[in-house]
């Protein structure tokens, strides 16, 4: 099985403080401490952790949202530091992200439709707005959602359809992986289990790999094949699934599960 990301001994820095007259740190905030972890080919990977566990930080600089302080992120073997233009084209068509908050992902001044599309025509997979909103009404009825909801704004819409519109977005270009970022934290419980089971059937459909991040581990079990535990910016344990929600091995994630804190 082909690993898709893999994250190698990454950490991130952010400074608080300079002199104000060299300019000189004086004072710095480390968000992820030497970090490693792989994506494979059609699975998913959950992160789980606290407020200010690093989790988010972490999908961002996998995602290639962020460069890390140190360490490196791969993309089917290749530094996405040392990549071509046309190496990063690629990787930034095939890594897209689902947001926890569904109508601020979107521009509010364009249609939900506008919005699928954008990334359609910026990444040369359609050639033109006539054709870029026939694969935007197919992937609208992909996940569940009428296709004239293109037409509308995303004020217009409920947070569950805005959701589903934003994975179209994010499947639409046809993506390697997608990194779900509290992608159901702002939804209601029935409209949660929804999005969890629609993003299931589509990663079967599709082969899609997920990074999933959450700070609610019975959803994290529920999604992932691997799950990591992050506190203050370290990974505490990494394992598989199932293993780590019935038999957890460190202290931390006993601590979390038996205080209910997810």
């Amino acid at each position: 099985m082909k690993t898709v990301i893999e994250v190698r001994n990454i950490r991130k820095e952010y400074i608080t403080k300079k002199h104000f007259l060299t300019g000189r740190t004086q004072e710095k905030v480390t968000a992820v401490k030497n970090s490693s972890f792989k994506v494979e080919e059609g699975k998913t990977v959950g992160i789980v952790g606290e407020s200010g566990s690093g989790k988010s930080t972490t999908g961002e600089i996998a995602g290639g949202l962020q460069n890390p302080s140190f360490g490196n992120v791969f993309y089917y073997g290749k530094n996405i530091a040392e990549m071509t233009n046309e190496e990063c084209h690629d990787y930034r068509k095939n890594v897209q992200f689902i947001f926890q908050d569904p109508k601020g992902s979107m521009d509010p001044n364009y249609t939900v439709g506008d919005n699928i599309a954008f990334p359609l025509i910026t990444f040369d997979i359609e050639k033109n707005k006539k054709d870029a909103m026939l694969k935007v009404e197919e992937m609208l009825e992909k996940v569940g959602l009428d296709k004239d909801i293109k037409n509308k704004y995303p004020s217009e819409i409920s947070g569950g359809q805005c959701q589903r519109a934003a994975i179209a977005r994010a499947l639409a270009v046809n993506p390697k992986v997608i990194v779900c970022d509290e992608p159901v934290s702002a939804l209601d419980v029935s409209i949660q289990a929804q999005i969890l089971n629609l993003l299931k059937r589509l990663q079967k459909e599709y082969n899609i790999s997920y990074l999933f991040i959450s700070h609610d581990i019975g959803v994290v079990n529920y999604m992932s094949d691997t799950i990591i535990v992050m506190s203050k910016g370290n990974i505490v344990e990494m394992g598989d699934a199932k293993e780590i929600f019935l038999n957890p091995k460190e202290s931390y994630t006993k601590k979390l599960l038996e205080s209910g804190f997810f």
